[in-house]
């Protein structure tokens, strides 16, 4: 029976027909969540599975990213390779790829809006030292990853079109643009039409088990599961504290349109810390938490000045908001079973469209009915 203080919102029917006894239970609704959902369907076609997420619209970050197809600059590599070694930083450029392989395999371009426009890398003045490693880096690089490309994936150039001030740029074939909206919408019918409930403005508070499962009591009701599979990335750590992840601010700009934009794809600077692409005459820009906290009108300031200084100088911004990276000690991901029927999928590292449906279908191998 409900237990005295909860579920008196919910009536005998939403209590019993969409909280109790459910198979799976899986927070958050992003591209994890999503794909930890489809995979469960696929291994038990008969398990009621329902998906708790926090946000009205569904998403949570998935819907506010910035709809790159990438697998890691050279700079951001080069970090890997120094922290991760060698063989692991190739084994998680392999997964992002295999994941946007992926993406274009089970969607159409037109589905996800993707284009194959390429990306550079770019450096600038006072960037001497990272640009002399990340130069000396390419050709390690590429010889360590022609087997996950068919190619080298980089080249060193001068100037890319479009780009003003840069003192050299690293180009990648292999990389391009997608809408975020058609990608996420795409895979959301996907889940619903497999049968899977979506529980939407609903912030899981505590998991404890109960008896054979687990209880997760959110402030108007709770969740009976069998089994809990925890796919909220950079708030993981909200229920699981032990978890080396943890919620990154980060600011996304997009401008009002600009005449005469040349600028085409999209670009990386200074270890992945800035990103920059084209949405039709606008520009997007996002990152900056290498200059001070992502909320801070600080960031915001030197990102709309980097935009100025090497992109476009008349334009105004009509769109600004705050997604949440998932970041730890590591850029690699965390896909484990933390305790019989409490698993966990987290720390994308900022690569939740790459990897997000390698993640989710390794995450929802995990459990078991």
């Amino acid at each position: 029976m409900p237990r005295l203080g909860k579920n008196t919102l919910l009536s005998f029917w939403e209590h019993n027909g969409w909280c109790q006894g459910r198979d799976i239970v899986i927070i958050g609704a992003g591209f994890v969540g999503l794909s930890a959902a489809l995979e469960c369907r696929r291994r038990f076609p008969s398990a009621s599975i329902t998906i708790v997420e926090l946000s009205p619209l569904c998403g949570g970050g998935s819907t506010k990213n910035a709809g790159f197809t990438c697998f890691g600059s050279p700079s951001e590599l080069l970090d890997d390779w120094r922290v991760l070694g060698p063989e692991k930083t190739v084994e998680l450029v392999a997964a992002r790829y295999k994941g946007l392989k992926e993406l274009r395999k089970n969607f159409s371009d037109e589905e996800i809006g993707y284009e194959a426009t390429g990306a550079i890398e770019m450096f600038t003045q006072g960037d001497e030292k990272l640009e002399a490693d990340v130069h000396e880096f390419v050709p390690v690089l590429n010889e360590a990853l022609i087997g996950v490309f068919g190619g080298e994936p980089f080249s060193v150039g001068s100037e890319a079109p479009g780009v003003k001030g840069a003192t050299s740029v690293i180009t990648s074939p292999f990389e391009g643009i997608l809408d975020t909206s058609k990608l996420y919408r795409s895979l959301l019918q996907r889940t619903l039409a497999a049968g899977v409930d979506i529980f939407n403005g609903c912030r899981i508070e505590s998991i404890e088990a109960d008896g054979d499962g687990y209880r997760l009591d959110f402030d108007y009701g709770y969740f009976e599961a069998k089994q809990v599979v925890i796919a909220a990335n950079a708030f993981a750590s909200d229920l699981l504290p032990e978890l080396d992840v943890a919620p990154q601010p980060n600011r996304v700009l997009v401008t009002s349109e600009i005449s005469h934009l040349e600028f085409r794809g999209s670009c990386h600077y200074d270890r992945g810390y800035v990103y920059l692409r084209r949405l039709g005459n606008r520009m997007l820009i996002g990152g900056g938490r290498q200059w001070g906290d992502g909320e801070s009108d600080e960031v915001e300031n030197k990102l709309i000045e980097f935009l100025k200084t090497h992109i476009a100088e008349d334009f105004e911004i009509e769109y600004n908001w705050i997604g949440h990276l998932g970041v730890g000690e590591s850029r690699d991901p965390i896909v484990k079973t933390v305790k019989p029927g409490l698993h966990v999928g987290v720390r994308m590292g900022g690569m939740g469209v790459a990897i997000g449906s390698v993640i989710g279908r390794q995450l929802g191998g995990l459990p078991q009915l």
